[in-house]
C-alpha cells in the first residue's frame, strides 16, 4: 500500500449519509441528465457505461470516472450489469455500491485530495487502465489551437497556404501522443485508426490496432503498384470511412439531440465499446470492415482497364466525389459549423509505416503511401477537417520532408506544410505528488525523493501509470497479472526490450541520458542515428525548425529513466560498470563522428563526476537509508544520496585522499575547519545532469528542485564561471530540502595544455557566505604540470578598508585544482581505458577532415593554399622577404613532412592506410620538380599574384578545444572562445 495513501474504505455510513440518503442524491444525478439516455423506461446497453458514470461522479466518496473508463469496467466485470439494470428500474443502489469492484474505488479523505489513482479491479489489470484516469495537462486543448490556427492562417495569407490540412505528431514513447489524440475526440468529432503491424513477442501497446486498415495499406508496399493507383485507393477508403461515419452517427445522435462536444463523445464512446489491449471493440471493427469493403467495391467499379487505371479523369472523377462524401459528413457532424476553426479530426496512430519508400522506384512509382495521401488530402483542405499523424519515428526525410522536396507538388496547391507538433507534457502529476505529501506530512527530503513511487510522478505520464498498475495489481489478492517493477518496464523501453542488435544504440542512449549528449546536426549519419534514440531509446524532440532541415533533441530530466540507464550501464559490455563502458562508449561514438564537437572538455567532466557517483554508490548501501513505501518494490540503486566525502574519495586517486579531505578554506590556508569537518554529514544526490536555461537557476533557492529530482545542473554557455553544479545537501537525508541546507560543488573544466591561475566565484550558486560551498577546476589538457596533480587553492583575504574588512567570499570557499586527465590524478579513471579519454580530448582541426593529410605533398598544397596562417608560416615569409634570398614558395617536401610529424589527429590511423602506389608516384614528381626550379623572380611574381587574400583564420578549431562551443540540445555547433582567468569579480562565463 503507498504512503501517500490509506488503506480504509469508505461506506455510505462512513461519509455521513444513510442509504435512503444516498439513493436520493443518485437519483437525482440521474434526473439531471436523463436528456443523455436513449430510454427512460429500461436501461439501454448503450446507456449502462453512462449510468455507471454519472453514480461514480455524484457518490460523494468515489472519484468521477467518465463513460470510457465505465464501459471498460463493465467490460471487466460483467455481474455489473444485472446489478446496474436492477439499480436503474428500482433506484435503490445499495447492491451497486457494494459491489466489490465499486466499493474498491472509495476514497478516503486523504485520497480524494491526493494524487489522481488509477482505478482498481478484481479482474486483470491491463494497458487501458493508462486511459482511465482523468486527462491531465493542456497539450490536447493547445493542439486544438495550434490546427485552428494554421487553418485561420491558411485562410488569410497566401503565404501560409496548407498544401494539406494535415500535421504529424512525432514524440518519443510515453508521452502521451495517443492519449491526447483520444482527449480531442470527447470534444470534436474524431475518426481514430490504428496502423501498428504485429508486435514481436512479449511486447505490448495500446490502443489495439485496426486490422482492416493495416491490411489495406499493407498492399501499397507493392513497387507494380503507381502513384496514381495509390491515390484513388486512399481516395475511395476516406470515401468509405466518411460514408459509414455519417450513416452511424445519424444512428447515434437520432432522437437525442446530441450536438457539438457531447456528440463527440458519444462517438468516441462508440468505438470504443469492447476494446480490449489486444483487439479494438465489435463497433470500430465492423466499422473499418465496411469502410475498407466500400473502398474496394468502388476500385473494382471504377476500372474497367485494371492496365490503365486510372487514368486523369478517373482521378478528377474520384477527388469529386471524395470532396462531396467529406462535404456531407462534415454536415451530418456539424451542421452549424462556422467554417473557421476544424469540424473534425481524422488521426492516424502509429503512422510512421506509412512513409516507407518503394522497394523499385520507377516511372509511375516515385513516392511513398504517405506522401500520396497527402496528395488525395491536398483536395479536402478548403473543408473543416484535419488530419493527423501520430508517430515516435522522426526520420525528417520521411516524415517532414524540407520545403524544397515539396516544390513540384506544391506549386499549385499550396506553399505551406504545418510544421511537426512536439509539445507533449512533462511532469503532468507532480502537483498531486506534491499535495500527496502535504496531506501525508511527509518532507521534502532526500529520503522521500529517492523512492519510486515519487521518481515516478518526474518526466512523462507513462511512468506515472504503470507505477500505478504495478501498485494496484500487487494488491490484489489473487488473480494477479504479470506487472514488471517500474524500474524493470523502463530498462525495457529503454533498450528496446534488451535486444541485441540494438545494444549500441541503447548504450549511447543511456550515456547521454546520464550525462547529456549533443548530437551532431551537420551529419547525414549523426543524424540518422539521431532518430533512432528518439524512435526507439526515449529520447525527446524538443523542436523541429519550420524549414525540417534538422531536430533539436535531448534527455529530459526523468529520474525513473536515469536509474534505467545506469542499471544498463552497470551490465553492459560484460558488466564492466561505467568506468570502463562509459568512456568506451563515449570514445568509440565521437571516432564515428556522431557527436558535437564543441564540448569535448564537458563531457569527459560530467562522466568523470557520474562514475565517481556510481563508485560510491558501493560503499554506501541503501539498507536502512529509503523508507520503502512498498516492501516488494525494488528501490534505486544509483539514484539516491551519497556522502561528500565518499564522492570525492571516488573521484580522485588514492593519494591524494589527504589533500581533499584535509583541506581548508581558500583564505585560511593555515587555519580554519577542515573538509572532512565540515562536509561529515552532507550528501549528493544526482542520477543525471540537466541543462539550466539561465544563471539563476544555478543558484541554491533553485538547487533545492535539483536535490529533490536527483540532478546535478550543467551550466549554458555566456553565463558564469561554472561549467556544472552538484547541489549538496548538508544535514541528514530525513531532514527538509531548504536554501538553508543546500549547498553545491562548482565544477570547471579546462581542455587546454598550459593551465592559467583559476578561480571559481562560488557566490554564483551559494551567496550565503556562511555557508560552505566546494569547486574544482579540471584542467584536463595539462599532463605535466610543476605542482601536485592534485592540489588546494589558497588566496590572500581581502585587504581591509577604512570602513573596515571587506566580505570575504572565500572563508568557508574549498577548492581543487587537478591536473591532467589519467588514473595518476582520478580514481574514476581504471587505466585500461586511459586511450579512451584521449580520444574524447582530442582537439578537432580543418586538417582532420582532409583525406590525404599523411601524404606530405598534398599536405603541403594544402597549407599552401592557406586557410590558416601559423607563426612559423608567417615568419619564414617575413624574413625570406627581407632577405631577398628565397622565394614565397610553396613549403618544400623536407618541411611539410616536418610539420607533418607532429600532426596530432584523431582518425590518423585510416589516412596510414591509404594508397603506397599514389605516394610514391607523388613522391616522385616531387623529385622530378625540384630538378627544375622556376628561377626565382619570376616564380615569386606569379605566386604573389595568385595569393589569396585571407584577412583572419575561419572558425573552424584547428588546434584547441578553446574555440569550440559545447550545445545541450542537438542541432547548434558555434565557436569557442578561450576562457581567461575567472575570479570573484568576473560574473559571465566567457563564449568558448
Amino acid at each position: 500500500m503507498s504512503p501517500l495513501s490509506l488503506s480504509h474504505q469508505a461506506t455510505p455510513s462512513d461519509a455521513g449519509f444513510t442509504m435512503e440518503e444516498l439513493d436520493r442524491i443518485l437519483s437525482n444525478a440521474i434526473t439531471q441528465r436523463q436528456a443523455e439516455f436513449i430510454c427512460m423506461d429500461k436501461l439501454d446497453n448503450y446507456d449502462q457505461p453512462l449510468l455507471l458514470s454519472i453514480v461514480f461522479t455524484a457518490h460523494p466518496r468515489l472519484p468521477p470516472l467518465d463513460r470510457k473508463a465505465c464501459g471498460i469496467i463493465l467490460n471487466e466485470n460483467n455481474t455489473l450489469r444485472p446489478i446496474l439494470e436492477k439499480a436503474f428500474t428500482t433506484q435503490s443502489f445499495k447492491d451497486l455500491v457494494e459491489h466489490p469492484s465499486i466499493h474498491a474505488r472509495s476514497l478516503t479523505d486523504d485520497k480524494k485530495q491526493g494524487a489522481g489513482q488509477l482505478p482498481s479491479s478484481d479482474s486483470n489489470e491491463n494497458l487501458t487502465n493508462s486511459f482511465r484516469i482523468k486527462y491531465l495537462g493542456s497539450a490536447a486543448e493547445c493542439f486544438r489551437a495550434t490546427t485552428n490556427y494554421h487553418t485561420r492562417e491558411s485562410n488569410n495569407s497566401a503565404a501560409f497556404k496548407l498544401y494539406n490540412r494535415s500535421i504529424p505528431v512525432i514524440q518519443s514513447s510515453g508521452t502521451g501522443k495517443s492519449r491526447m489524440a483520444d482527449e480531442i475526440g470527447e470534444h470534436v468529432l474524431a475518426i481514430p485508426a490504428n496502423l501498428r503491424g504485429t508486435l514481436p513477442e512479449g511486447f505490448k501497446a495500446y490502443p489495439p490496432p485496426d486490422d482492416n486498415l493495416c491490411n489495406y495499406f499493407r498492399n501499397h508496399k507493392d513497387p507494380r503498384m503507381s502513384d496514381n493507383l495509390i491515390q484513388a485507393e486512399h481516395a475511395v477508403l476516406l470515401i468509405g470511412v466518411f460514408d459509414e461515419t455519417k450513416a452511424r452517427v445519424k444512428i447515434i445522435s437520432e432522437g437525442r439531440g446530441l450536438k457539438g462536444a457531447a456528440l463527440a463523445s458519444a462517438w468516441a464512446g462508440y468505438l470504443r465499446d469492447g476494446q480490449t489491449d489486444q483487439v479494438v471493440g465489435p463497433n470500430r471493427r465492423a466499422f473499418y470492415e465496411k469502410a475498407v469493403s466500400r473502398a474496394k467495391d468502388s476500385i473494382s467499379k471504377y476500372s474497367d482497364d485494371p492496365h490503365w487505371f486510372p487514368t486523369e479523369d478517373d482521378l478528377k472523377s474520384i477527388f469529386s466525389n471524395l470532396h462531396k462524401s467529406t462535404q456531407e459528413m462534415l454536415d451530418c457532424v456539424a451542421p452549424e459549423h462556422s467554417g473557421t476553426d476544424n469540424a473534425c479530426y481524422f488521426y492516424f496512430d502509429e503512422s510512421h509505416v506509412l512513409t516507407e519508400l518503394p522497394e523499385t522506384v520507377n516511372d509511375v512509382r516515385t513516392r511513398s503511401s504517405y506522401r500520396n495521401l497527402g496528395k488525395v488530402l491536398s483536395k479536402l483542405r478548403d473543408l473543416p477537417i484535419f488530419f493527423v499523424f501520430l508517430s515516435t519515428n522522426s526520420h525528417l526525410q520521411k516524415f517532414a520532408p524540407v520545403a524544397r522536396d515539396y516544390t513540384s507538388l506544391r506549386a499549385c496547391d499550396g506553399n505551406f506544410l504545418v510544421p511537426p507538433f512536439t509539445e507533449l507534457p512533462f511532469d503532468i502529476f507532480l502537483p498531486d505528488m506534491y499535495n500527496a505529501l502535504k496531506l501525508a506530512k511527509k518532507t521534502r527530503s532526500l529520503a522521500t525523493a529517492c523512492t519510486t513511487e515519487v521518481m515516478s510522478d518526474m518526466g512523462r505520464a507513462l511512468w506515472h501509470t504503470h507505477y500505478r498498475r504495478w501498485e494496484e495489481n500487487l494488491r490484489k489478492a489473487k488473480d494477479r497479472e504479470a506487472v514488471d517493477p517500474i524500474i524493470a518496464f523502463a530498462i525495457q523501453k529503454l533498450t528496446l526490450q534488451d535486444t541485441e542488435k540494438y545494444i549500441p544504440d541503447s548504450e549511447i542512449a543511456a550515456l547521454s541520458i546520464r550525462i547529456g549528449i549533443t548530437f551532431d546536426s551537420t551529419s547525414p549519419a549523426s543524424r540518422e542515428v539521431e532518430s533512432r534514440q528518439v524512435e526507439a531509446h526515449m529520447r525527446i524532440v524538443y523542436a523541429i525548425p519550420e524549414h525540417r532541415e534538422y531536430m533539436r533533441t535531448g534527455c529530459s530530466s526523468e529520474p525513473i529513466l536515469a536509474e534505467a540507464a545506469a542499471r544498463f550501464l552497470r551490465r553492459t559490455r560484460g558488466k564492466a560498470g561505467i568506468a570502463f563502458s562509459g568512456p568506451q562508449i563515449l570514445a568509440h561514438n565521437i571516432e564515428r563522428g556522431f557527436l558535437a564537437k564543441g564540448e569535448r572538455g564537458e563531457l569527459c567532466g560530467r562522466l568523470l563526476a557520474t562514475i565517481a557517483h556510481d563508485l560510491a554508490i558501493d560503499k554506501y548501501p541503501p539498507t536502512g537509508i529509503i523508507a520503502q513505501p512498498v516492501p516488494k518494490d525494488p528501490q534505486p540503486e544509483f539514484h539516491r544520496p551519497v556522502p561528500v566525502l565518499d564522492f570525492l574519495r571516488a573521484l580522485f586517486a588514492e593519494n591524494y585522499k589527504n589533500i581533499i579531505l584535509d583541506a581548508t578554506p581558500v583564505t585560511a590556508k593555515d587555519g580554519g575547519p577542515t573538509l572532512e569537518t565540515t562536509f561529515k554529514e552532507a550528501f549528493v544526490c544526482f542520477s543525471h545532469f540537466a541543462l539550466a536555461k539561465d544563471s539563476e537557476t544555478l543558484e541554491s533557492r533553485c538547487l533545492q528542485t535539483a536535490l529533490f529530482r536527483g540532478m546535478a545542473m550543467q551550466a549554458k554557455d555566456n553565463q558564469y564561471s561554472i561549467d556544472a553544479v552538484i547541489p549538496i545537501h548538508m544535514g541528514p537525508i530525513t531532514g527538509p530540502i531548504t536554501t538553508e541546507t543546500t549547498s553545491a560543488i562548482n565544477l570547471q573544466f579546462k581542455n587546454r595544455v598550459v593551465s592559467r591561475p583559476c578561480t571559481i566565484d562560488r557566490t554564483v550558486t551559494v551567496p550565503d557566505l556562511k555557508q560552505s560551498a566546494i569547486s574544482i577546476v579540471f584542467e584536463l589538457g595539462q599532463k605535466s604540470p610543476k605542482t601536485s596533480l592534485v592540489e588546494t587553492y589558497h588566496a590572500q583575504p581581502p585587504p581591509l578598508t577604512d570602513a573596515g574588512p571587506n566580505p570575504d567570499p572565500d572563508r568557508n570557499h574549498y577548492c581543487f585544482i587537478a591536473h591532467g586527465c589519467t588514473s595518476k590524478t582520478y580514481k574514476a579513471i581504471p587505466k585500461e581505458v586511459e586511450n579512451c579519454y584521449k580520444t574524447i580530448l582530442a582537439a578537432s582541426s580543418l586538417m582532420d577532415d582532409f583525406p590525404r593529410a599523411n601524404i606530405p605533398e598534398s599536405r603541403a598544397l594544402f597549407e599552401a593554399s592557406k586557410p590558416y596562417f601559423s607563426h612559423k608560416s608567417v615568419m619564414a615569409e617575413w624574413e625570406r622577404g627581407q632577405e631577398n634570398t628565397s622565394s614565397l614558395s610553396t613549403p618544400s617536401l623536407e618541411e611539410a613532412t616536418a610539420s607533418g610529424s607532429a600532426l596530432n589527429a584523431p582518425n590518423n590511423q585510416a589516412r596510414l592506410s591509404r594508397s603506397h602506389a599514389v605516394r610514391e608516384g607523388l613522391s616522385e614528381k616531387a623529385k622530378s620538380s625540384q630538378s627544375s626550379k622556376v628561377p626565382l623572380k619570376r616564380w615569386q611574381s606569379a605566386r604573389l599574384q595568385a595569393k589569396p587574400a585571407v584577412e583572419k583564420e575561419p572558425e573552424e578549431k584547428v588546434v584547441d578545444e578553446r574555440y569550440a562551443k559545447k550545445g545541450r540540445v542537438s542541432g547548434v555547433e558555434n565557436s569557442r572562445q578561450n576562457r581567461g582567468s575567472i575570479g570573484p569579480s568576473s560574473l559571465k562565463k566567457p563564449r568558448r
